[in-house]
């Protein structure tokens, strides 16, 4: 009798699964899923809308816009309107006054066409700025008051003015 030694079969390892790494969502999802409120693409909203909460804004707005936290206008967002924020992030447009009780960011894709009050301002390469720029200091950015213009070309002589 032949004795046959048997062979076991060459096992090949198994292959392992990776997981894709998950890519993250635009910054506006991410933002909202912490609870923030979110104007969607396909909304607009005309008139006073007032915010205890962050915002998020990817749709259109008009009128006027104040929240306690902070606004961010998304990619496709566009707000004409005056903004007040504690903190006021332009990805979009805003065609207004914006108004940051701490700090306003205009980034690289965001545009803004109107005057800015805050006490730190951020522009970033590649965004569009239309207006001015008044950076208030600590506790003045809650009061914006508008300087009286000075006479200018009077043609009343100092003489004349003491007589």
């Amino acid at each position: 009798m032949a004795v046959f030694k048997k062979s076991e079969p060459v096992r090949e390892p198994e292959p392992t699964y990776t997981a894709p790494t998950p890519t993250p969502a635009p910054a506006s999802r991410r933002e909202t899923q912490m609870g923030n409120s979110l104007l969607g693409k396909t909304m607009f909203i005309k008139g006073d809308l007032v915010s205890d909460e962050d915002l998020v804004i990817e749709g259109k707005m008009e009128g006027t816009l104040k929240a306690q936290k902070r606004v961010v206008v998304g990619r496709g967002g566009l707000v004409q309107a005056d903004v007040e924020a504690s903190e006021v992030i332009i990805r979009g447009k805003i065609i207004g006054n914006v108004k940051g009780l701490n700090k306003v960011t205009i980034e690289p894709e965001g545009e803004l066409i109107g005057n800015i009050v805050a006490q730190r301002v951020v522009l970033a390469e590649g965004s569009i700025f239309k207006g001015s720029i008044d950076m208030s200091l600590k506790g003045q950015a809650e009061e914006i008051e508008e300087s009286p213009e000075e006479e200018v070309g009077t043609d009343e002589t100092e003489e004349e003015a003491e007589e």
